[in-house]
């Protein structure tokens, strides 16, 4: 049986609930919970990327949020989140261990879909001391340097730097390896893991 989501209108208010295809035919407003890891040495701040596999019907092979998913009907977000954690990349966390920075509106455009999404955004930073446990939907974990990360939005440089937290390999990557959020959601998440460092 196909999930069903909760959806909403324009000013987030719930209207009904609808199969998670339609959903994304019909361009409904609905929610997703999203997570990004970070980590903090002495000489830098990392972000977590995870490489979808190449056989998602969106954004085969692109790199985007460490760990998303979406919130099913009289699903609680914690719930939601910490489930998609752990089936996408195998930590398991406590609802402590997540900080919540607000929530983001996105609308994406694909050939299949039109997603619009009212995204649930936390961050977590991450002490590399659980594996990752990689489920079937993610190929490949990276991280990237937070301020190489942040002149390649500005387009200052075409590149950044990536290390597969799984193999150690490291490779480049453009915007274009990258699922095409726009611009001032990065900028969200960015100000959010900053305020979060210098807080801390």
């Amino acid at each position: 049986m196909e999930e069903m989501l909760t959806i909403f209108d324009e000013l987030l208010k719930p209207i009904g609930e609808k199969e998670r295809s339609l959903v994304h035919r019909d361009g409904d407003w609905h929610e997703t919970f999203q997570c990004w890891f970070y980590e903090v040495t002495k000489e830098r701040t990392e972000l977590y990327f995870q490489k979808r596999a190449s056989d998602k019907k969106e954004f085969p092979d692109l790199f985007d949020i460490t760990a998303a998913g979406h919130i099913e009907a009289g699903e609680k977000l914690m719930e939601a989140g910490l489930r998609e954690i752990k089936e996408e990349i195998g930590v398991k966390l406590k609802p402590e261990d997540l900080e919540y920075t607000g929530c983001y509106k996105e609308s994406l455009r694909t050939r299949y879909s039109f997603d619009r999404e009212i995204c649930q955004v936390h961050i977590h930073r991450f002490n590399d001391a659980a594996p990752f446990l990689i489920g079937q939907e993610v190929t490949d974990i990276v991280k990237v340097h937070l301020d190489e990360f942040l002149s390649l939005l500005c387009k200052k440089n075409s590149t950044m730097k990536a290390a597969s937290v799984l193999s150690g390999k490291e490779t480049s990557l453009s915007v274009s390896d990258l699922v095409p959020h726009d611009f001032y959601y990065y900028q969200f998440v960015i100000q959010a893991i900053q305020r979060s460092l210098s807080t801390s």
